[in-house]
């Protein structure tokens, strides 16, 4: 009879460690099935997510097409009045130009004015007779030469 409790105790020994696997086995199956639902969860969660994105990038696309023929609109207004801008800058450029040149040829520059000043103030014109002067002087000289 010992003989038969050994094997059965083989027996019961290789059944427990069986039924711990068997445990183990399926622990590691609920595990494995509770993160299989949350990926199912998270799989739905990102495939409204990107369901909305998609339509936000639409509206997005759509609204910016016609912004951007819209702006192209003003940018070419706005380009028009730029170069009008830059044309009437042009025309008052040449016409300053063309003033200054006037005055460099018609106008006497500093350096000649301080000459003339200089010489001026040397001779001091003032200082001098005039004909109407002399003559006076001359006719006053002659008659008291004529008394005398």
């Amino acid at each position: 009879m010992e003989p038969e409790r050994r094997i059965s105790g083989k027996a019961e020994g290789v059944i427990s460690k069986i039924s711990s696997d068997i445990r183990a086995l399926n622990s590691s199956i609920l595990v494995i099935s509770q993160k299989i639902k949350y990926l199912v969860r998270n799989e739905k969660i990102l495939g409204r997510n990107l369901l909305v994105l998609n339509k936000k990038i639409k509206v997005m696309q759509e609204s910016h097409g016609e912004t951007q023929s819209g702006n192209a609109g003003s940018f070419q207004n706005e380009l028009a009045q730029i170069n009008k801008r830059l044309e009437e800058n042009a025309e008052a450029i040449a016409e300053l130009q063309s003033d200054v040149e006037n005055i460099k040829q018609n106008y006497a520059k500093a350096e000649q004015v301080s000459e003339i000043k200089y010489v001026i103030d040397s001779i001091n014109p003032l200082e001098f007779a005039t004909i109407k002067d002399m003559k006076e002087l001359v006719g006053a000289k002659s008659s008291a030469k004529s008394k005398k």
